[in-house]
Parts: C-alpha cells; structure tokens; sequence
C-alpha cells in the first residue's frame, strides 16, 4: 500500500465518526451528572423557540447569547421534546459534523490525505471536545461553521465556482450567530487571505472572490448588525465583564498562561478540564510545534497564493484564536470554553508534524513509504487515544465529587426528589446560589411554585400552613437557621459519588415562637416592618455578622432590596451592603423573613462602636423606600441601629495604598503610609474630610496631630490641633499591632480670607516638639458670602424651629410660583436639615406638589449656618389650574429618622409645621 485512496479515506472517517460516536452517545442525559446553571439557561432558552415560537435575532438575557444553537436545539426538541437529552444531542450532532468538517476542510485544503485523518482522528477522540459536545453549549457551533467557510471559500477559489463562494458567506455570516469568541474569526480570515489579495496576477480576480463572500456574509449578518446599532449595550456587555482590569492578571502574564495551555497547563476549572490538563499532551504538543514551524518556513516556498493563505492561518491560528482567553483577565484563565476557535485548525499542526517527520525519515534513509506506519498510527490514535478519552473523562472525571457539584449535580437531584413530591397546600422554599436558578426552571414542574432563598441568607415563615424547605449542597442550611428546623420532619433524600447526602429537605408543619432580642417597630412603606435585629461583635478586617426580623405587610410598589450601611458616629460610611435575600417579588403578607448579614468591616476601621443603617431600595431607580411613623407620615428612609461594636483588627498580609502615598516612619514602629484628603476647593465654613493610613506594630505615646494652613508668602493660621479619630482614639490608646484608617472631618475656619493655601501636617510629642511634618498639598479656599441685615420687601412671619433656626418671613408670587423662604439662625444648627415645603390639596390633602431638599437646593446645608445668618431660600411652585384655596406647609426634619423640628409660633399651640396664606385659584 504506496498511498491512501479515498476509500482507505472513506473507511477510516466510518471507524472516526463511530469511535466519536461511542464517546459522545452513551448516558448522555446523566454524564455530566448535573445540569449547571448555563447549561439549563441553555434548555429554557431552546424551548422558548423551538416550542414557545420565539424568534429572537439575539438573546439578551444571560449577559447575551448568540442564536444559532438555540434554533438547532430548539428544532430538535419540537421534534422529541424538550430535555436534557434533546439539548446535548444537538451538542453530539453539531460536533460529529465538526469532525466530518474537518477532513473535507483538509481536502480542500489540498493536504495530504494523511494529515486530514489525522487532524480529524485527534479531534474525535480529543477530550477538549469530547467534553464540549457533550454539553447544551453554544460555543459547539462555532468551530463547525468556521471549517465550513474555510473548506467552503477554498473549493470556491479552487475552482473559480461562485456557488461555493456564496456558500462560504452563508456560512461566514452564519458563524456571527454561534458564539461570542467568533468575532475575531474575520480577524483570523482576512490577515491569512492577504497574500491572495496582494498577488499581482491574480489579485483581480480575488478580490471578487473574496468580496463575494464577504457580501453574502454582511447579507448574512445584516439583521444582527441592526439589532445591535439599535441596542450597543447588548454588543458590549459580555466583553467589558471579561476585559482587562485592574483586578486580573496582566495582559502579558494572561497570553502567557492561555499559549501554555497547549501543552503545559491547561484550563484549571473542574467544570470543563481535568484541571490543568493541556489540550495536547507532550507527544501531540511537541509535533505541534513541528507543524507550525513547519507552516512558517513553507509559506514563502508554495507557488499558490491560497496555498499561502493556508499556511498563514495555520501559524496565525494559535495567537488570534487564543485572544478570547488570554483578554478575559478578569475571569479564569486560561479557559477551554474561550479558546473554542482554534478548533480544527489547532489540530491540523500535530498532524502536519507528523507526517513531515514521516516523510523526512522515508527520504533520509530511502525508505519504503510509510503510509502503512500511518495507518497504524491512526488505528492506534483512535483506539488507544479513545480509550484513554474515555477513561479520563468517564471513568474520572465523570465520576469526581467536585464536578457533581461544580455543573449542579445537587440542583439536579432536587429537581429529582420534587418531581413525585404532593406540595399541594404548601409553601415550597429552595435555597440557591442564584435567584429563580435555570436548573430548577428546565427540569422541574414545580419550578412556579419555588420561593427562592438566594444564598440561603434568609429564612422564612410563611403566612400560613405547611412549608417545605430545601438546602442544596452549594447553598446549605446555615447554622443560626438550624434552631428554627429542630421540630421538622427530614425528608430522605439522594447522595453525590461518594454517598453525602446532594441536598437536604423538611417539612415544618407549624413555626416555632420566635423571641427577638432588639424588638423595633421601623414601617417601611407599609410594605414591610423592621420587627428587631440580632449582632455580633464586628472585627475590622472582617466582617459584624447582623439578624435582621422582617415582617411583611403586602407588596412594595417596585422591587426593593434591603441594604445596610456601616457608619460611624461622625457620619462617615465605612463599608455597605445590599443583599436580596429574599426578593420582594415573593413577599406574601403575613411572611415573617430573618436575613443574615455579613456587614463587611474593612480593614483599618478603628475600633469603637458604630451606627448601621438599615433601609430598602430600589436597584434601578436608586429610590429608597420610605419608613413611615406612627401616623403614617414620613420618618425618613432608613432604621438607625446605634452601638453596633467593632473590635481593632491587626495589620492585613495585604495592605492597599491610600489614594497619596508616603510610605513614611514618623516614630520607631510607626508609618505614615499615605492619606486622603477632600477636594482641592472649598469654602470657610464647610467641612473638610482628610484621612490618615497608619501602621503601629508597637505601643506608640501620645502625640498630637497638628493641620497648618500656609499662604503662599509662609504666613499661616493653626486650623486644628486634634488626635486619631476626632480625638476618640488617641496614639497611646491602640491597641497593637494595628493598621488604623483615622478619618477627620473638620470645619475650614470662617476667618480665612479667599486665596491659595498649602495644607500642612505636624506631629507633635507631649511637649510640642515636632516629630514628622509634610505637605498635604495645596487648597483653594473660597470665603462664603453670608447675609446678616434683613430683608425690608419680605411679608414678616414668626416661628422658631427647635430653637435653632427660626422662620422670618417669606416672599411668594402667586402668577409664576416662586417662592421664597428667609431663614435665620437663631445659634449654629446642630445638624443638617431637610427644608419640606406641601402645597397641599383644596381640600387641604397633602400632596398637590412637595419638595423635600436642604436650603439653597442642597447648596448651602444648615450645619454651615452661623449665629443670626440669614439665608434666602428658593423654591418654583407647580400651580394648579382649578379655582380653590391651597394651602403651604412649611417644615425642617431630619433625613435620617424623618423627625420634624418642634415649630413655636405666636399666639398659637406648638407643632411641627407652619402654614402660610393659602394660594387662591380662580
């Protein structure tokens, strides 16, 4: 046997497609033994086209997918139904077609029918692809439509037939429907076919070609390129999530890691890999090296300019096609799914090696062909590559405990255990990692009757009856909730490989009495009520784990999540948290709902105790749902609970830097890492935030912190002597070794006159003596203008507000609405106050028009106001079109708790408004 003929060809392609179809076949619906989270997205995907007759152009749900499995999968399950097993045959189908492919694709490519079997026998029994075609993924399409439109393009400009020119377009605008990473297959295609388009005989000729399927191709993809000029966001959002940040690796650490992929360490997740095994081994690997340099070194000798272009795209392949994994810093890297598009011209390289080498060594030492040594090479490829596939993937890691739960094997074998489960008259409550999991919504019929507990960070009593609760193994029972399940039935349930159970499940007839140490009464929007809260002690560096108790009245206006703020008593928020516990899209009044939280502590808060402010928001909007006292009337838009007690933390492995740097040793065992300070303009009177990063890793003595600020001619004023943290937590009070974040909040003194400063920074010991001194930088002070003589065109009013501020008069023009409100201190106001002004209803309601704001529209707070000030406040009024009295009420409140300032008034009883001459409409 001197060659391979096309039925030697032919013969090993059947032995090929049937060795990959004895991989990819068996228990397909159990192996993987989970449906992951993406895979079931997948499933619900196809079956809203193929048996809800959606027909989407692009999906934009899931961070966006492209269409082209979906209507596949889709058309299969309108054939069969859908499931599991439907979804991954149309993964099986689209990959024993790749293979397929990838023989013509050589053909065409006019290599020696050695190297197309080859290529196409180690791309059957390649665990990289053994794997991918045997899961419900889109990115399976893509590597058969890329070989379509290179075999394809290649025939057509073979042999001058436009038909096949038009053929590869299709199948090149095809190809912008599979997956994500194809977008840099154009890439791949037009730097390889340029030395067609450069050849000086024929480049006429090509360029037709070419432009012909690229027409096709943009005839093609025309109806995608609208969708996404219309939605841009839907183009972007999947690239920006895997982008180069500041979070990942380097651009050049991650191109690194993804070529090493090839045959050093390859992708490291269970979920698609053995972890880190390569994707050829040291056999395969080496000859790929061979092939590709032997690529590089034949494209100058070939006399066909297609004949060049093949060989560019074979030594440009692993560098382009890699780019999807080596860009995607911010996720795993490298990953088996983004490097999808080196299939199948990554598999040409090994085989091109080898047969070189065969060839060589017949040539070297006058041999006779060796085309049977192939034949045994290939015979052996198949069988001992596929049962070494087999064993790794089936044997091992089919069998792993941690791919069981990495593709959601636990989710799967609750979607089981609920298919014969009676929950008729009961609550049914299922903890996930993810609200409204994919997993559940394809394999269960009782997916619409889950109440979701995400995380399993809350837990829930319902309003009435039995409940039914489940803990996947990824999202189990937490530990406070264990109590609340002591009286429940544990239901028997299945077991992962190594016979844990996958998940729990109880039945809880009747709620046990719960006994709340912090009992509250905080109404939020009569939707829900802050019914108390439960701590522990917070450590910085770590986290203050909180109980919240929620009870719920209906359902909120739009969908709210809860949040909580860690704050200090000076008001400055040291770390938030917003968690969906249980998404309000499931409140049922009656519900009581306790929600764990894990109150992030960073590291450097000083120890002390803190406020936390709880409350609930509207994710889109950023609206907070408003709390409501006894009345019903607004009392801000949160719960303040005080005293939360935070211990000192030590000094983190990992210290970050501060936003300036100065990485300075001020005392023996004291550094000065850097600060933060406000903005480089300010005004006299406004408060002034700077902050000090300090390391102690001994007892350190009193010390004072004095701030300076210089004239540019070095005259200057002592704005403040104060210690760490407002005076509260002085040097030699820390506790050490300690990494102390000390934020100030100090006023600019109202005597500066407008200028250029430079703020500087001293440490003085117990005697005043300086022990470390540096510039802060410089700042622009601007004097604020105040008023201090009354207004003589005002209409005089009397009241007084908490004894702080008092109501002078006003000034009100009924024609266009503008009114004016003239304030004056009666001493410095001790806070920050809310101006609410109602015009109320004609019959006297609230509201026909309101605003809610801080004198001057939060331009000029009242914390800044000085003793007898008069501050001028204005407001544009809507005024109604209908005949009647409107009255104006006027008010000052607090926005943390809602509570209005106590009003006096003349001749009149105290309350907490005052009501200025109606506005008469005619």
């Amino acid at each position: 046997m001197h060659q391979i003929s096309k039925y030697h060809a032919l013969a090993f392609m059947v032995i090929c497609l049937l060795v990959a179809a004895f991989l990819r076949f068996p228990d397909l619906s159990t192996t993987p033994p989970g449906v992951h989270y993406d895979e079931a997205a997948n499933g619900v995907l196809s079956i809203d086209i193929g048996l809800r007759g959606n027909l989407p152009i692009f999906i934009e749900s899931y961070t966006g997918k492209e269409v082209l499995f979906f209507y596949l999968a889709g058309g299969l399950m309108r054939l069969i139904g859908g499931s599991v097993f439907a979804l991954r045959l149309t993964a099986v189908y689209l990959s024993l077609l790749t293979i397929a492919a990838t023989y013509w694709l050589g053909r065409e490519m006019i290599l020696d029918r050695r190297i197309a079997l080859v290529a196409a026998g180690l791309l059957a029994v390649s665990f990289w692809h053994l794997l991918f075609s045997r899961l419900g993924f889109r990115a399976i399409t893509q590597p058969l439509l890329q070989a379509l439109t290179v075999a394809a393009l290649l025939r057509g400009i073979r042999r001058e037939q436009w038909r096949w020119l038009i053929v590869a377009g299709i199948f090149l605008g095809l190809a912008a429907y599979t997956y994500l990473a194809v977008r840099l297959f154009p890439i791949l295609l037009f730097l390889a076919f340029l030395p067609m388009l450069f050849n000086r005989k024929t480049a006429a000729m090509r360029w037709q070609q070419l432009g012909a399927t690229a027409v096709t191709a943009l005839a093609i993809i025309t109806p995608l390129v609208v969708y996404f000029l219309a939605n841009p966001d839907r183009f972007w959002v999947r690239i920006t999530q895997v982008a180069p940040g500041q979070e990942g690796l380097s651009l050049t650490d991650s191109l690194l890691k993804s070529l090493g992929m090839f045959f050093f360490i390859g992708d490291p997740y269970w979920r698609f890999n053995l972890p880190q095994r390569p994707l050829f081994n040291w056999f395969w690997g080496g000859l790929l090296v061979v092939g590709w340099v032997v690529c590089l070194w034949r494209i100058r000798k070939v006399p066909f300019d297609w004949q060049k272009s093949v060989l560019v795209l074979f030594v440009l392949t692993p560098f382009i096609m890699i780019l999807p994994t080596a860009l995607a810093t911010n996720e795993i890297v490298p990953s088996n799914l983004r490097a999808i598009g080196l299939i199948p011209f990554i598999f040409y390289l090994p085989a091109i090696g080898l047969v070189t080498i065969l060839q060589d060594l017949q040539d070297r030492y006058k041999r006779p062909p060796l085309t049977p040594t192939v034949f045994v090479i290939l015979i052996l490829l198949l069988f001992g590559g596929g049962y070494l596939t087999y064993r790794d993937y089936v044997q091992t890691w089919a069998q792993r405990t941690d791919v069981f739960y990495e593709t959601d094997g636990d989710l799967t074998a609750v979607a089981d255990f609920l298919r014969p489960l009676d929950i008729t008259d009961q609550r049914l409550f299922v903890s996930a990692l993810h609200y409204q999991h994919p997993t559940l919504a394809f394999l269960s019929d009782k997916y619409e009757q889950i109440d979701w507990l995400p995380n399993s960070a809350a837990f829930v009593f319902p309003n009435r009856g039995t409940a039914v609760y489940i803990y996947p193994h990824n999202s189990p029972l937490p530990e406070w909730a264990e109590p609340y399940l002591a009286t429940a039935v544990a239901y028997p349930t299945s077991t992962d490989p190594i016979g844990k159970p996958a998940f729990a499940a109880y039945r809880l007839d009747q709620p046990p009495t719960i006994a709340i140490p912090n009992p509250v009464e905080a109404n939020f929007g009569n939707a829900i009520t802050l019914q108390g809260y439960e701590w522990e002690t917070g450590k910085a560096g770590d986290i203050l784990p909180l109980l919240l108790y929620w009870q719920v009245q209906g359902q909120p206006p739009a969908d709210f999540k809860p949040f909580v703020h860690l704050e200090d008593r000076w008001g400055h928020r040291w770390s938030q948290i917003e968690m969906d516990a249980y998404p309000s899209a499931q409140w049922q009044a009656g519900d009581t709902i306790i929600q764990q939280v894990d109150v992030p502590v960073p590291s450097g808060t000083p120890a002390g105790y803190y406020h936390l402010r709880v409350g609930l928001f509207n994710e889109e909007s950023g609206d907070r749902l408003a709390r409501l006292d006894d009345n019903g009337r607004y009392a801000g838009n949160s719960y303040l609970i005080e005293n939360a007690p935070i211990v000192a933390g030590g000094i983190p492995d990992s210290l970050s830097h501060p936003p300036f740097v100065l990485d300075a040793v001020v005392q023996p065992n004291l550094r000065l890492l850097g600060y933060e300070r406000g903005a480089n303009q300010a005004a006299t009177g406004e408060p002034y935030g700077l902050a000090f990063w300090w390391v102690a890793e001994a007892p350190q003595p009193d010390m004072i912190l004095r701030l300076e600020l210089y004239k540019p001619d070095n005259t200057g004023i002592i704005w403040a002597n104060t210690r760490p943290v407002h005076k509260t937590h002085p040097f030699d009070h820390w506790q050490t070794p300690q990494f102390l974040i000390d934020r100030q909040t100090l006023p600019l003194p109202d005597n500066l006159a407008t200028g250029q400063y430079r703020l500087h920074l001293r440490l003085l010991n117990g005697v005043n003596d300086t022990l470390y001194e540096t510039d802060l930088g410089s700042l622009n002070i601007e004097a604020t203008e105040r008023l201090f003589t009354q207004p003589t065109d005002i209409i005089p009013f009397e009241a007084t507000f908490g004894n702080e501020v008092a109501l002078i008069g006003y000034m009100l023009d009924e024609e266009t609405g503008v009114l004016q409100l003239v304030w004056q201190a009666l001493q410095p106001p001790t806070t920050d106050y809310t101006v609410f002004v109602h015009l109320l209803n004609a019959d006297g309601t609230c509201c026909f028009w309101q605003q809610d704001v801080m004198p001057q529209q939060n331009q000029y707070p009242t914390g800044r106001w000085l003793t007898d000030e008069i501050v001028i406040d204005t407001y544009q009024l809507d005024l109604p079109t209908e005949s009647g009295e409107y009255g104006l009420e006027i008010g000052l409140y607090m926005a943390d708790n809602g509570r209005r300032l106590q009003v006096s008034q003349p001749n009149l009883a105290d309350s907490d408004a005052v009501y200025l001459p109606p506005i008469q409409r005619e």
